[in-house]
């Protein structure tokens, strides 16, 4: 039983990990991209959203 909740806990972790660099990378590339990343995440951040924001000077 203890074997499974290890494995169990290892992947929530590793998951979280990756998914936490996804974020961090499309925030990023929003900033390389000179613009504004709009950001919405719940608590561990598991759902979580961005949107770039640009701004045009004409």
């Amino acid at each position: 039983m203890r074997k499974y909740l290890f494995i169990i806990a290892a992947a929530l972790i590793i998951l979280s990990i990756i998914n936490h660099r996804s974020f961090d990378k499309a925030v990023e590339l929003c900033e390389e991209g000179k613009g504004t990343p709009q950001v919405e995440k719940d608590l561990f951040a598991f759902n979580w959203s961005v949107s770039c924001e640009k701004l045009y000077f004409h």
